[in-house]
């Protein structure tokens, strides 16, 4: 994505030739937990009322909701103007920025925690309902889910307070920053960057957990944690917990029932929700909870009634699992005491094969003993591998948060090598071509991490997975490179403070390139990782001229320049002196240029390769025979035959001169 901004004379960033935007004027009220707010204007249009977000820098974001929904209006939904990477100052460096038309009223609910004035019964459907079902109709148009729907993200439009809107959901990952109470049981157990993009279901629980919070004006669990939420939903059902003992009408009770189903495939549709707003009465759903089993079991000091709960006490303790799946008694307990036949069979053919694996790859398999055990446990849950959990579209966004963050990705890594998404498909409760998708994806990622080489490994998985992840190599990292065009721009700004020991591609550049680029470059991408420095260093020009000639991008003297210096060993290669110091002296010319494409000809040209070659050996066969000849003269074998032959010749030859010239001395005596 090419920036095309530029600073304002008043210390404005300008977007996009047209948007203002004020560093020095934050809007805290407008902030998200991962976003600053500050003021915006629109040069053609000063009367109109904007703010600008600014991503968390190296964070991705939601490229393809930006795309998507880009000035869409709906009376529920806050207008999204513009977006795209600006200059920041405060930073130093690009950044994603989104302009936003500001909300006329204040935010809903202050924090998760808050007390404020209750929405009445009375004015629940004009004034959030309606304006949010709109919303949700014109998201599903542009086939966008929200996964931000919370009512510390929802705005007053208008300073009479006379209907709600939502707020961004496109600079974070899908429910990044949603708090566990309004997401589904399932996405609550997840890691918050692992929640994966989600469906429309989870935008109704979402919008039911968010009306629960309006009606009472308050947070009915807020003095509990995430964990105790968590339990208490899967015990008592997401109903009990966000409305409690409050009272209400029945057709109050009827949406908060339909919306806060904890069962995906029962939970209301937009379809429901639409024939409630005419009206209609749909059959009420009654709470379905966990099959309690007869007796309990015991594991790590706390006895479990549910599969569903001893799977996540088994993710919170996931080293003490193994003792109790081993010996047979969980399989046991779920054969006899939750009469989950099933359920048992599965985790006795998962411990089976775990015990046939061999000594050094039993720790391997018992982890993966233990991550496939949950998953029969609970089959709608996410995926759960040690201290990971997270569905399996966001793995992706798990890694990227990790990557950007600087903490560790060994256990992300693990999960992929060992397959453990695989597993997650086999238990699920039906085939779907998605599934079979995903699948695809997941293998295409274990061959990724099988080679180590640039251009494949983690890095490569990252960008794979991750469509709004910028190129994380120190080199672009300060130009937010999404895009495959942005990349040599940066790369050649960044040669002014590069080392020139270091080459431009690194694992990140290479790994970028692998996923983004739509051409092919096997060859070149093989070359980089070849043991003869020479063919890497050509490999490495070869794939930069290529981007190069492909984009038809000129002016990149600073990275022509800085790749010209890194081309000794393929200068070296060249036999020929002279062709050697004529490429040297060449090679100035074309860096000032800027000019790549014409650096791999002058340095790849076959021809001139071929000529090389054929007189360095022409030049070899001629040097291997005068040192045969000097070797045999200095170990006396001078070779007698040679030695008369050529004596021969030579009074043969003094023969016939003294021949010639008496034949001549007698022909001058009688002519005179």
């Amino acid at each position: 994505m090419a920036s095309d901004q530029q600073s304002g004379a008043d210390g404005s960033v300008v977007l996009r030739d047209r948007y203002l935007i004020y560093p020095g004027t934050p809007l805290a009220e407008l902030a998200t937990p991962s976003a600053q707010a500050f003021h915006a204007e629109d040069k053609r249009d000063s009367k109109k009322s904007l703010f600008a977000l600014i991503v968390h820098p190296g964070h991705p974001s939601r490229i393809d909701a930006m795309r998507a929904l880009k000035g869409s209006e709906a009376s529920g939904l806050m207008t999204l103007v513009e977006w795209g990477a600006t200059d920041w100052p405060p930073l130093n460096r690009k950044v994603m920025a989104l302009v936003y038309e500001r909300p006329g009223g204040g935010r809903v609910m202050s924090s998760i925690t808050a007390e404020f004035k209750p929405i009445g019964e009375a004015d629940l459907v004009r004034k959030v309902i309606t304006p949010v079902f709109e919303a949700l109709r014109v998201l599903r148009s542009h086939s966008v889910v929200h996964r931000a729907i919370r009512p510390t993200n929802m705005f007053w439009a208008t300073a009479e307070k006379d209907r709600i809107i939502l707020g961004d959901c496109a600079t974070v990952l899908p429910a990044f920053e949603q708090p566990g109470l309004v997401e589904p049981i399932e996405s609550g157990m997840c890691q918050p960057a692992g929640r994966g993009p989600g469906n429309y279901a989870d935008d109704i629980f979402a919008l039911g957990a968010s009306l629960a919070l309006l009606i009472q004006g308050r947070n009915p669990v807020a003095h509990l944690d995430e964990d105790a939420i968590l339990r208490r939903k899967i015990v008592q059902g997401s109903f009990a917990v966000l409305v409690g003992e409050a009272r209400m009408s029945l057709p109050t009770s009827e949406i908060l029932r339909g919306t806060l189903c904890d069962d995906p495939h029962e939970r209301w549709t937009a379809e429901s929700l639409e024939l409630w707003l005419s009206g209609r009465r749909l059959s009420p759903l009654l709470a379905k909870f966990e099959k309690r089993a007869a007796r309990a079991i015991a594991f790590n000091g706390k006895e479990y009634s549910t599969a569903r709960e001893l799977a996540v006490a088994f993710t919170r303790n996931w080293d003490a699992v193994p003792a109790l799946v081993l010996d047979g008694r969980l399989e046991l307990w779920l054969r006899r005491s939750l009469d989950a036949k099933d359920k048992a069979d599965a985790v006795g053919e998962i411990t089976r094969d775990a015990v046939m694996a061999v000594n050094e790859k039993r720790t391997a398999a018992f982890d993966t003993m233990v991550a496939k055990t949950c998953m029969v446990l609970d089959s709608r849950a996410p995926i759960r591998y040690k201290s990971m959990a997270a569905m399996p579209d966001g793995i992706g966004g798990l890694l990227a948060v990790a990557m950007a963050e600087g903490t560790e990705v060994r256990i992300i890594a693990e999960a992929l090598m060992r397959e453990v998404p695989k597993g997650y498909f086999s238990t699920r409760e039906a085939y779907s071509p998605e599934n079979s998708m995903m699948e695809a994806l997941f293998r295409d990622q274990k061959a990724y991490l099988d080679r180590a080489t640039l251009g494949n490994g983690i890095e490569r998985v990252l960008y794979e997975m991750n469509e709004g992840m910028p190129c994380l190599s120190p080199f672009t990292i300060d130009d937010y490179v999404l895009d495959i065009r942005d990349l040599l721009p940066a790369l050649n700004a960044a040669a002014k403070k590069a080392d020139g020991k270091s080459w431009p591609i690194d694992r990140h550049v290479a790994a970028f390139i692998g996923a983004r680029a739509n051409f092919d470059m096997e060859r070149q991408m093989g070359d980089l990782t070849l043991p003869d420095p020479d063919r890497a260093a050509m490999g490495m020009l070869n794939l930069l001229a290529l981007i190069q000639w492909r984009l038809g991008q000129g002016g990149l003297q600073g990275l022509a320049t800085w790749v010209g210096v890194l081309m000794q060993p393929a200068i070296n290669s060249f036999h020929n002196r002279e062709k050697r110091a004529a490429i040297e002296k060449e090679i100035p010319r074309m860096a000032r240029d800027g000019s790549l494409v014409e650096l791999s000809r002058l340095l790849d040209a076959p021809d001139e390769r071929a000529q090389d070659t054929h007189g360095f050996q022409e030049a070899r066969a001629a040097w291997a025979e005068a040192q045969r000849e000097i070797r045999d003269i200095e170990a006396g074998r001078s070779d007698n035959a040679r030695a008369i032959r050529f004596a021969q010749q030579l009074a043969a030859l003094i023969s016939m001169t003294i021949a010639l010239i008496t034949v001549l001395l007698l022909l001058l005596a009688r002519l005179f």
